[in-house]
């Protein structure tokens, strides 16, 4: 149980980094490993958990998203 609590934690120190800058990674892959995941394997489970969070601000912020000039908004997102 105190695992789990130290690593629930370290996801919710992670997602108030990521919310407030993106600097989620330097708390997330060092507990994953701590918590005794291979290097590669954190790193890429910490990337696939920041997918949700990504989807959820953009759909947040879709209405800020506003077409430059004669250039579409789906021009711009699709690049």
């Amino acid at each position: 149980m105190t695992e789990f609590s130290l690593v629930l934690l370290a996801g919710v120190a992670a997602g108030v980094l990521n919310a407030i800058g993106g600097g989620d990674t330097f708390v997330a892959l060092p507990a994953l490993v701590a918590f005794g995941l291979p290097p590669v394997t954190a790193n890429a489970v910490s990337r696939a958990f920041r997918v949700p969070g990504a989807v959820a601000g953009a759909w947040v912020y879709r209405r800020d998203v506003a077409a430059f000039g004669p250039t579409s908004t789906k021009a711009l997102t699709a690049c």
